[in-house]
């Protein structure tokens, strides 16, 4: 009968074992940039959320609008708006600029998904606007 001889398997295993070393090395790495792919992803996923807290919220934003836009000095100015199911349009014909001046600085400093702006200058003192909301 033959038998095997002992330094082949020697060699066979000494070989196998390299392998395994080689595969498991590669599968560290492989894990390591998952887990920072991961990372990245997660962070991603918590900055989305967190803006999709701030914009998709319809009744806080259309609740902040109507504050802004229940001002005083605004509503004596006589800006239009008309609340739709998805947006709301802003309209102003004639307004003073210090007026214009305030309600842009409070539309523009929150959290509003502006679609469309246009400031039309009339006169030295007053200007047209027109802008679209939405949410």
């Amino acid at each position: 009968m033959n038998r095997i001889n002992p330094i082949y398997i020697v060699v066979l295993l000494t070989f196998v074992l390299f392998i395994v070393i080689y595969k498991l090395d590669s599968s560290k790495s492989e894990l390591e940039e998952n887990k920072a792919s991961f990372k990245t992803t997660q962070a991603i996923a918590l900055k989305l959320v967190s803006l999709k807290d701030v914009y998709a919220d319809s009744t806080k934003i259309t609740q902040s609008l109507q504050r802004v836009l229940n001002d005083a000095s605004i509503r004596s100015a006589g800006v239009e708006t008309k609340f739709k199911t998805r947006a709301v349009s802003i309209n102003a014909q004639s307004i003073d600029l210090k007026t214009l001046n305030l309600l842009l600085g409070k539309l523009l400093n929150a959290a509003y998904v502006i679609e469309s702006i246009k400031v039309k200058s009339v006169s030295d003192t007053k200007a047209d606007l027109q802008m679209e909301i939405r949410w």
